[in-house]
């Protein structure tokens, strides 16, 4: 999911978190407002900005709840891109025609699992789970087409569906 942000306080700014990729405005205004408030920031906040921007800048927005901008927000890791506010949403739909076109679906779904689930995952873990979904990715239809498409420079034709091909090792139970 991408999410183009001009202006997010408190669960405005949690929610966004939760997003793989984050364009904001230069000057959006952005705050984990939560302890200015007297209560405590929500939806995995403490691991997943920690996550992403390090335990030490996490300490500081969510300790201090203090007001930052985007570009500052961009620097620290909490967003992909600061640009001005009239680029942000064009930028943001580019990324996103880029990653439609350009890259597997099964292959981004596969990726954006291991994104999330690795937050709380070993090293160990992680690197065995991504061993046997690379062979069974190399193995598939769409592993050949992006090369071919690659050499003949030309935008692939997907096989696979996110929605039907995912490999056993991600289906629910």
């Amino acid at each position: 999911m991408v999410l183009a942000l001009v202006f997010a306080v408190g669960v405005g700014l949690t929610y966004p978190m939760l997003c793989d990729v984050r364009f904001v405005a230069e000057e959006a205004k952005l705050q984990f407002a939560f302890v200015r408030r007297g209560i405590v920031p929500e939806l995995a906040s403490h691991l997943i900005v920690a996550r992403v921007a390090g335990l030490s800048n996490a300490a500081d927005l969510l300790l201090s709840g203090r007001m930052i901008r985007g570009r500052e927000a961009a620097e620290l890791g909490l967003a992909t891109k600061a640009l001005p506010a009239a680029e942000v949403l064009p930028a943001a739909l580019d990324w996103a025609r880029d990653v439609a076109v350009n890259a597997a679906p099964v292959s981004v779904a596969i990726a954006k699992r291991l994104l999330w689930e690795d937050l709380t995952a070993s090293m160990p873990e992680i690197r065995q789970r991504e061993n046997l979904l690379l062979a069974w990715a190399g193995q598939q239809a769409d592993a050949h087409e992006g090369v071919v498409a690659f050499l003949e420079r030309r935008e692939p034709k997907w096989k696979l569906s996110a929605s039907r091909d995912l490999p056993d090792l991600l289906k629910e139970p």
